[in-house]
């Protein structure tokens, strides 16, 4: 089971304007970094996640994903299972990682023979199972929402 936060209408979006895309994780990240530091995790898991499944759906369309892509699906697993995990919802924290990983191996099996994006692609990995309980934040618990797409 993967954890999804885009709509199909911006799923879509993503796949004709890829370029574009780019700039939208960019922004979204922005925003759920300032929800987050105002502790608004509910607000920021909408966010976050689209970041992040917006980066998924980048990399799973580049035949050999750069490393700017694969760097920041790291840094947004991170980001966003902290997220989850101040929400008390520490399977939906474990389920991010593993997608993330999961997209991070299949980089890997894409880029064979490429020993410099096959090291960058080991890191990514190894800085998500090392990282793993370093970005738990530690304001009060609040109850997880069903519905996490922005609208």
């Amino acid at each position: 089971m993967a954890l999804t936060f885009l709509c199909p209408k911006h799923r879509d979006w993503v796949y004709f304007h890829p370029q574009e895309a780019i700039s939208c994780i960019e922004d979204s990240q922005d925003k759920g970094e300032l929800l987050i530091q105002n502790n608004k995790w509910q607000e920021a898991v909408a966010f976050v996640g689209c970041a992040f499944e917006t980066t998924e759906i980048l990399i799973e369309m580049q035949s050999v994903p750069n490393s700017y892509l694969l760097t920041k699906l790291t840094s947004l697993a991170l980001l966003l299972s902290g997220v989850f995990e101040n929400l008390d919802a520490k399977n939906h924290a474990t389920l991010i990682l593993k997608q993330a990983e999961d997209a991070l191996h299949k980089a890997a099996e894409e880029s064979l023979g490429n020993k410099p994006r096959l090291a960058h692609i080991q890191q990514c990995i190894l800085s998500i199972r090392s990282n793993h309980g370093l970005f738990m934040f530690t304001p009060p618990k609040v109850q997880l929402a069903l519905s996490t797409q922005i609208h």
